[in-house]
């Protein structure tokens, strides 16, 4: 795996969290072990991190290929996850 374009460290400073929480570790290990995964939790729990972050760990800068799709059942909901990767400040 080629070294991702972005740190963990950094995206939690843009997202003034301190740590991730107990479940967004557990994503970020099933990710890396290509486990499915199914975040439950309440609203502000940090589900969209969660999910978020063991994506990134997927993504192949250079392709240009569609690497990722999520789908939401509502606008609202994916306005929030857009809104929260653009706050990650990621860059291919």
């Amino acid at each position: 795996m080629q070294k991702a374009p972005y740190s963990i460290p950094a995206i939690l400073s843009l997202l003034k969290i301190d740590a991730l929480n107990e479940m967004q570790e557990a994503a970020l290990v099933a990710g890396r072990h290509d486990q499915d995964m199914i975040l439950l939790a309440n609203t502000g729990a940090g589900k969209t991190l969660g999910f978020l972050l063991p994506l990134l760990e997927r993504l192949d800068p250079p392709s240009s290929e569609t690497q990722g799709l999520i789908i939401v059942p509502s606008r609202e909901l994916a306005i929030q996850i857009e809104n929260v990767f653009k706050s990650m400040k990621y860059r291919f």
